[in-house]
């Protein structure tokens, strides 16, 4: 898998594209849980049904540690782990973007002519409720439009829902996700992540982790090796002994 900068894209030359056309997605993916999964798997059969290369334009941080700063408990993935995770469902590249005021300034037309002119992209794949653009003004409606004059195709996938006990169906989503997490509700974490939240601790100690935590106290958990090891979250940060580079609540 190739990974770039944003600030590259202004910079490709004929070569660097794709010659045989790309079908992209554009998000956060924080997570990446069932919903992405499903949008992503969209992408990627179509990929290879139409013998696309695929790419993701996804956020060094998720979009809501900007646009919602004051009241944002924390990623639930950090950038390493979702690379990983596209690495693994077959994402030939990925584009990552420091939100900033230039590209917030983009208009949507403008963001999407970029994805066709620079990385030849034949094929787009998002949510039903996506929007782009400069305050989001750019909806499903507009892209369609977009599309269907650039010679693009497109497609936009539903919500995916989950069930909770009582019988509730709540949308799988990445705020629904934090709020289970802080709750220390793990087994509906990994249900909705099909894997167990996991915090990674490369980056630093726990004062650096920007990751959502559970709530305080003593966790006996497994680290990158599977290895049984003891954390202890107090105060927003998360504590355990030296060389424990990632730990799993599984």
């Amino acid at each position: 898998m190739e990974i770039y900068n944003w600030d590259e894209i202004n910079s490709f030359s004929k070569s660097y594209c794709y010659s045989c056309g790309t079908a992209i997605s554009i998000g956060s993916f924080d997570g990446l849980h069932l919903g992405h999964r499903f949008l992503l798997d969209t992408l990627i059969k179509q990929t290879g049904e139409r013998k696309l290369c695929s790419g993701l334009i996804t956020f060094r941080r998720p979009l809501p540690s900007i646009k919602h700063s004051d009241d944002y408990t924390g990623d639930i993935s950090s950038l390493g782990q979702r690379l990983k995770l596209f690495e693994q469902l077959g994402i030939d590249f990925v584009f990552i973007v420091d939100f900033n005021d230039d590209f917030a300034s983009l208009r949507g037309a403008q963001f999407l002519s970029i994805l066709k002119h620079k990385c030849n992209m034949k094929f787009l794949a998002e949510g039903i409720d996506f929007r782009c653009g400069y305050k989001g003004a750019t909806d499903t409606q507009a892209i369609k439009y977009w599309a269907q004059e650039n010679g693009v195709e497109c497609a936009f996938v539903d919500p995916v829902y989950y069930t909770e006990a009582d019988g509730n169906e709540e949308r799988v989503s990445s705020s629904y996700i934090r709020k289970m997490i802080q709750k220390g509700f793990f087994a509906t974490v990994s249900e909705l992540l099909g894997r167990p939240y996991e915090i990674d601790l490369e980056q630093g100690s726990g004062e650096a982790v920007t990751q959502v935590l559970p709530p305080d106290g003593v966790y006996h958990v497994q680290d990158q090796k599977g290895d049984s090891v003891r954390v202890q979250i107090e105060n927003g940060k998360i504590i355990c002994e030296q060389g424990v580079l990632s730990v799993r609540f599984a």
